[in-house]
């Protein structure tokens, strides 16, 4: 498996602090058999949906898109606004509707 694309974005709202994590794609191969291919498939599937951690304090990590900037950390009001845009259902996106990243 390897790392394909931009980064995934992740921030952890109660310690103020963003962190990211890499897309992963199964390496095709036209040398690797079938079963092979499937795992890695699956595994690239289950990465999407899988729940991260703040490296931190260990708590809940909340997927923010690949264009998210971070505010400093002493800017609480910042840091609100945005957990009040992630928890409306909405990330960071370039050229999204459901974002307000610049693009």
């Amino acid at each position: 498996m390897k790392a394909l694309g931009r980064p995934l974005q992740f921030a952890c709202f109660a310690c103020r602090k963003s962190f990211k994590r890499p897309q992963m794609s199964g390496g095709l191969s036209r040398f690797m058999p079938a079963q092979q291919r499937k795992a890695q498939e699956t595994e690239a599937t289950g990465l999407n949906e899988r729940t991260y951690k703040c490296p931190d304090c260990g708590g809940a990590a909340h997927f923010m898109g690949t264009d998210f900037k971070a505010p400093k950390k002493s800017d609480a009001k910042a840091w609100r606004e945005v957990q009040a845009f992630i928890q409306s259902g909405k990330v960071y996106f370039r050229g999204s509707q459901n974002s307000t990243a610049e693009g």
